[in-house]
């Protein structure tokens, strides 16, 4: 936990602009709930066990993040998923953690949400590889989303909270962390870019893994898990606990890298597009 105190003294601009994350209230501290109090600075996993609406009660989490060369724009990660932990790194149940919220239309729960643009962003930066976006989503809300604690309906101010609205703040939580942690400006900053395939499917250049652990390191001060296929990179996972009910910080991964001693990193197909 070094690395949370650290963040305010150190002076690279990436370590700043994690402070600053850290530094904003989050989307339920904005709104403010006078029927319940929570301390700002709990941390998850840290000391005795807070309310679990004011921390997650499972607050070790991770962000698995995906490079498909399907799928998605050719200069961006998208999401796999953000799944929550014990605070000893076990997985929650296969089924998630409530079957009362097991919703199986997330799609048009998002679609008809009063966040206009989400629906649009999940699309481009959370596509299934499958072709069902619907599936795809819900699976992701019912194992993961509703594991995050501070995201139950008794949490909310019972004035305020609209049905299923905790659906789209998780999502739109998520898609804040992946554009926050840019993984593909990370490693382009230290000069790892997607290489073409050659012919035979050899690709022009790899990697080693300690280089794609060095450029993340360099931009938050922490380690990822490099996951691969072979030794095509498939995923990073980012390790987080948080600050509050939903500011989240990186820490280092409780899991394994699966990738050989050189890695290749293929550019996407031209089906992928490229963000203005």
């Amino acid at each position: 936990m070094k690395f949370l105190f650290g963040l305010l003294a150190a002076g690279a601009p990436a370590i700043a602009a994690s402070a600053a994350v850290l530094q904003q209230p989050g989307a339920n501290e904005k709104r403010g709930n006078p029927w319940q109090s929570c301390p700002i600075d709990a941390v998850s996993c840290q000391g005795p066990a807070a309310d679990p609406c004011c921390s997650p009660e499972n607050g070790l989490l991770v962000m698995a993040l995906q490079w498909d060369s399907r799928f998605g724009p050719s200069d961006a990660f998208t999401v796999h998923g953000l799944w929550p932990d014990t605070c000893k790194g076990k997985q929650l149940p296969s089924g998630g953690c409530d079957s009362a919220r097991a919703y199986t239309n997330v799609s048009a729960i998002i679609e008809s949400g009063t966040d206009l643009e989400l629906a649009g962003d999940m699309a481009t930066y959370w596509p299934s590889n499958k072709g069902d976006n619907n599936w795809f989503w819900t699976h992701e809300w019912v194992k993961h989303g509703t594991c995050v604690s501070t995201l139950h309906p008794r949490c909310y101010d019972p004035v305020a909270y609209a049905p299923q609205q905790e659906v789209s703040e998780y999502f739109r939580k998520v898609l804040d962390l992946r554009a926050h942690y840019d993984v593909y400006r990370a490693l382009n900053a230290s000069g790892i870019v997607p290489t073409q395939p050659e012919s035979g499917r050899r690709p022009k250049a790899t990697y080693s893994l300690e280089e794609f652990k060095a450029a993340i390191r360099a931009a938050w001060g922490v380690d990822p898990n490099v996951k691969c296929r072979g030794r095509r990179m498939q995923e990073v996972w980012l390790w987080f606990k948080v600050l509050g009910r939903d500011r989240y910080f990186p820490v280092d991964p409780w899991g394994a890298d699966t990738c050989p001693r050189r890695i290749s990193y293929q550019r996407k197909s031209e089906s992928a597009f490229t963000l203005p």
